[in-house]
């Protein structure tokens, strides 16, 4: 197999691998139906469930995660705008929503296609460098980069649960 070839393969299995992780992740809480990445929580679509190993070892008994708005917002955005348009907006009745950081920017990336709706473009996180610049992730290709802060990228708000 090329070198290529085994590239796209090795994503593809990433990809793969990632969502199934959210699925997997689901905790059981004991008498619910548990929740699952790409099924929905109060009317949303959950992006992205916490494992039961990120509180420490404690027994969870309460599923927590990201949902992620069904859609960007309608135009790219400078950083600065990005952060107020998502902490000022509400949507479907929430008001909690925000900017995703950059670990949860991956997790929308690798879930793209369950979710719906990315376009190729590179999207804003919450994560700074410095005053002047920001990380953004590429979802043509999940490529994080530093930009400065007065580019406009697309938007994709978050809130948690």
């Amino acid at each position: 197999m090329n070198i290529f070839a085994e590239t796209v393969v090795r994503k593809l299995l990433q990809i793969v691998f990632a969502c199934l992780f959210a699925v997997i992740a689901a905790v059981f809480v004991a008498g619910a139906e548990p929740l699952k990445g790409g099924g929905s929580h109060g009317g949303k679509r959950i992006a992205y469930l916490v494992p039961s190993d990120k509180e420490g070892g404690h027994r969870v008994v309460q599923q927590h995660g990201i949902i992620a708005a069904e859609s960007d917002l309608p135009i790219p955005l400078t950083w600065f705008e990005a952060e107020v348009t998502c902490d000022s907006l509400t949507l479907r009745g929430f008001s909690d929503w925000t900017l995703p950081g950059k670990e949860e920017l991956s997790k929308l990336f690798f879930c793209k296609e369950v979710l719906g709706g990315f376009q190729n473009s590179d999207y804003w996180s919450s994560k700074t460098f410095k005053s002047d610049s920001a990380w953004s992730k590429r979802f043509l290709d999940g490529k994080e980069d530093l930009h400065s802060v007065k580019n406009r990228f697309r938007v994709r708000p978050v809130r948690k649960f």
